[in-house]
């Protein structure tokens, strides 16, 4: 099968960290490319980037439609995943939604384990939009900004092993969700470290995704991920307005 992963940021050194971590989880027959928006914010962290970055890449599953059997969406806040899932054949896997689910399968109650807490209310609303707040058992913010992750891997590692055993010892996780794309590096560290599963979102949204072709299901259009209805779409890109007329004439 064929996957493309987009970082809805535009850091080129975050889209090559994830590029990785994808690949090392890809089975030998997934051809998996990795790719960000020619626009939108170097970083993701607060609803003007969530918006920004979601439009860029809607934009992007729109222009690449028909080259892909799937799409993952490398951003903890799944930026845009509902309205891509509406322009798309196929399935749109956001990073955050897989590695809630994954962890529910590993442990009754888990915790998200973050960057600086001014994320804290979109990754709130990404678990309320799974259903899984009751499974959820904390989500802690550290003092990292998305670009400071990789500046000092070291400082990065102490840190999130610093918030995730008080998520561990004061709110009762048994499992911990690294809350960031580019924390994807770290998860088997910190696995080790803590004794409790560490899902990398990036992993299970690609894991995830090649089960779905496997089976052989893809996105419902019953109701709630139907087409855009149609309408003239102003002063927007081709792409955009190319798969509005698309939906038009197939009807799907």
């Amino acid at each position: 099968m064929r996957v493309l992963v987009i970082n809805p940021n535009t850091t080129q050194a975050m889209t090559d960290e994830i590029a990785h971590a994808a690949r090392a989880v890809a089975a030998p027959t997934t051809e998996l490319d990795c790719t960000s928006p020619a626009g939108g914010p170097r970083s993701i962290e607060g609803f003007a980037d969530e918006a920004i970055a979601a439009y860029h890449t809607l934009e992007t599953v729109a222009r690449t439609q028909g080259q892909y059997d799937g799409y993952v969406i490398a951003c903890f806040g799944d930026p845009g995943l509902y309205a891509c899932r509406e322009l798309s054949d196929v399935p749109v896997v956001g990073i955050a939604e897989a590695a809630m689910h994954t962890a529910c399968l590993v442990a009754h109650r888990w915790s998200i384990v973050t960057v600086i807490p001014r994320v804290e209310p979109f990754i709130a609303e990404a678990v309320h939009r799974a259903g899984l707040g009751q499974r959820c058992a904390s989500i802690r913010c550290t003092p990292l900004s998305v670009l400071e992750i990789e500046q000092d891997i070291e400082r990065t590692k102490r840190l999130i092993l610093e918030y995730a055993r008080k998520a561990i010892d004061e709110d009762g996780a048994e499992a911990i969700l690294l809350g960031c794309a580019g924390l994807g590096p770290i998860d088997k560290s910190m696995q080790e470290a803590l004794g409790v599963p560490v899902l990398d979102g990036v992993a299970c949204a690609v894991t995830l995704l090649e089960g779905l072709h496997a089976y052989g299901i893809t996105t419902s259009k019953a109701k709630a991920f139907l087409a855009p209805e149609p309408k003239e779409l102003v002063n927007c890109p081709g792409t955009l307005v190319a798969a509005y007329a698309r939906r038009l004439e197939t009807g799907a």
